[in-house]
């Protein structure tokens, strides 16, 4: 081969190469595989699913009931926080900032809707009774304790029997039908619904405690009202 034939060889194989380039253009691609169809190349993604639509508020509820056991109809229940107060035990009882409140209706029955979870108190008013609710009313006077009417006896319930009248315990009136615990020279409120105000709102104690429980969407809760 000489020298010019060498030299000519490159310039023709580029002259081909971009003829079969030019040509190629507007050649169909070959079938696209599998794996670039899951990829999505030369097709379109397919289309988002609907998102789920929102559904009914959270809800919780139950039954309202009286100490003997009838329902406690057409009572306004008021869901309250409980907001610690370091100087004392159970605190501030603190209507939440959207205020959850249910009337229970023939049957007893209500349901609290919207509510997150956590553990509440109930703050409520019987039925006919119209009357403002402060935003927080402090509950710890509920723990307070008192000589005893029966010093001999220890670790005792008193007022199972006859029950007890309404009279004052610190801000709060204690309702009929209270009764106490004895510990010797001095008692403490055991169970007992507790008025605040002239009208309310009421809450009920029991063995000892502000009454409370941990509430959460579907749960069923079951209230009673211990004077009533």
């Amino acid at each position: 081969m000489n020298t010019r034939y060498r030299a000519a060889l490159p310039a023709a194989l580029l002259i081909a190469f971009l003829v079969a380039l030019h040509s190629g253009c507007g050649t169909p691609p070959g079938p696209v595989t599998d794996t670039t169809a899951v990829q999505g190349t030369g097709k379109e993604a397919p289309p988002a699913s609907p998102q789920p639509q929102a559904g009914k508020p959270a809800a919780a509820g139950g039954v309202f009931l009286g100490k003997s056991g009838t329902p406690m109809a057409g009572a306004r229940l008021i869901l309250c926080s409980m907001r610690e107060d370091p100087d004392s035990l159970y605190g501030v009882a603190k209507l939440l900032d959207e205020v959850p409140i249910a009337t229970t209706d023939a049957a007893g029955r209500f349901e609290f809707s919207g509510l997150a979870p956590g553990r509440y108190t109930i703050a409520y008013l019987p039925a006919g009774v119209k009357t403002a609710v402060p935003n927080e009313i402090t509950v710890s006077p509920l723990n307070a304790v008192d000589k005893s009417i029966t010093p001999l006896l220890r670790n005792t319930e008193l007022g199972t029997g006859s029950p007890y009248q309404a009279r004052p315990w610190g801000q709060f009136t204690l309702m009929k039908g209270h009764t106490f615990w004895s510990m010797g020279p001095e008692m403490r409120i055991w169970n007992a619904t507790a008025r605040f105000g002239r009208q309310g709102p009421y809450f009920e104690i029991r063995r000892g405690n502000l009454w409370m429980q941990q509430m959460a969407p579907g749960t069923e809760t079951k209230f009673d009202a211990w004077s009533f």
